[in-house]
């Protein structure tokens, strides 16, 4: 005599419920209305996009502030200055001779003592 499994009828259940999940997804996701519901809801949240951006772009040109355009086009302007300044400070060093930037000389004591002068 054999013990009935007992998660063999949930695990029925769960096969049968992907199968009529499935049938009823392909089913919705064939026919026309669904792609009408579905590009509908999608322009609507394009267009809800685009309204906020142009509301934020005008609360920003009210305050006086750039907009994110202009923020991206500083950092690419800034971006581009400091690879010319890269470039010049490469040519300077080249042109300084030996290639290795010059260290600025470390600082000397100051001298408070002179040396006794020599007589003769």
């Amino acid at each position: 005599m054999s013990t009935p499994d007992p998660g063999a009828f949930f695990r029925e259940m769960l096969g049968q419920w992907e199968s009529i999940a499935n049938q009823f997804g392909s089913e919705m996701v064939k026919s026309g209305e669904f792609a009408r519901t579905m590009h509908g809801a999608t322009s609507a949240g394009l267009r809800a996009k685009e309204a906020a951006k142009e509301a934020m772009s005008r609360a920003l040109e009210a305050a006086n502030m750039p907009n994110r355009e202009e923020i991206i086009g500083l950092a690419d302007r800034m971006r581009a200055v400091e690879e010319r300044l890269g470039r010049i400070e490469t040519l300077l060093i080249r042109l300084a001779g030996d290639g290795v930037p010059a260290q600025p000389a470390a600082p000397q004591p100051a001298r408070t003592k002179k040396p006794p002068k020599k007589n003769g």
